[in-house]
C-alpha cells in the first residue's frame, strides 16, 4: 500500500490523517511531519526566487526610466530651443487652375510638392521648419491661370530665397508628360510669403 502525504496547516486534517486505518500510525505521522518540513523549505525557496525576480524587475524598470528620462529631457530641450516666436508660418501650394485637373489629381500633385519642399527646407532652413512645425504646419492652396504666372511666382520666390518645389507630371493619367502642375513655396514666415503671393486667390 502506497503512502501519500499532503501538506495542510489545519489541525483537523492531522487528526483525520492519523485516524485513517493504517498498521503503523507513527510512520504516517512521521511522514506527515516530514512533508510539512519539506513544504516549508519549498515555500522558502519559492519566496526567495520571487524576491529576486521582483528586485530584477525594479532594477530593469529603474534603468529604463533613466534612459527614457534622458530622452525626454533631450527632446524637451530641443523643443524649448525652437519655441514659437509669435509669428505665423506657412507653406504655399500654387496650383495651375487652367489644366482643369480632377480633385484627386490636384491632391496628389500637392502632396508631391509639399513633401519635396519639406525635405529641401529641412536641410537648408531647419530653424524655420521647426518654427513651422511648432505652429501647426499650415499649408495654403492658391491658384494661377497659366504656366507663365506659375513661373513668375517661382522666380519671385527664389529671388527672396524662399524654398520652392516645382512639380512636373509624368503624364500617365490626365495631362501631358512633363506638364508643370504645382509649385510649393516655403515653409516660411507668412507675412514674407504674402509679399510674393498675396494677390493670388484661394483654390
Amino acid at each position: 500500500m502506497k503512502l501519500i502525504c499532503f501538506y495542510h496547516k489545519s489541525k483537523n486534517f492531522v487528526s483525520e490523517v492519523i485516524q485513517i486505518p493504517f498498521r503503523n500510525k507513527e510512520k504516517l505521522l512521521e511522514c506527515y511531519k516530514g512533508t510539512l518540513i519539506m513544504s516549508d523549505r519549498i515555500m522558502e525557496t519559492s519566496q526567495f526566487i520571487n524576491g529576486i525576480a521582483i528586485l530584477l524587475s525594479f532594477y530593469v524598470g529603474y534603468k529604463y526610466g533613466l534612459k527614457f528620462k534622458d530622452k525626454v529631457d533631450t527632446e524637451g530641450r530641443k523643443f524649448l530651443k525652437f519655441r514659437p516666436d509669435n509669428r505665423n508660418y506657412k507653406m504655399l501650394l500654387i496650383v495651375r487652375n487652367d489644366l482643369k485637373m480632377g480633385k484627386g489629381k490636384i491632391a496628389a500633385q500637392c502632396g508631391h510638392a509639399a513633401v519635396d519642399a519639406y525635405q529641401k527646407a529641412k536641410r537648408r532652413i531647419p530653424d524655420i521648419v521647426n518654427q513651422w512645425e511648432c505652429t501647426g504646419c499650415a499649408k495654403v492652396a492658391l491658384k494661377v491661370e497659366s504656366e507663365k504666372e506659375l513661373m513668375d511666382i517661382k522666380k519671385a520666390a527664389e529671388s527672396r530665397n524662399f524654398i520652392t518645389s516645382l512639380i512636373r507630371d509624368a503624364g500617365r493619367t490626365q495631362i501631358e508628360p512633363n506638364t508643370k502642375t504645382v509649385l510649393a513655396v516655403g515653409p516660411d514666415i507668412a507675412d514674407e510669403l504674402d509679399k510674393v503671393t498675396g494677390h493670388l486667390r484661394l483654390l
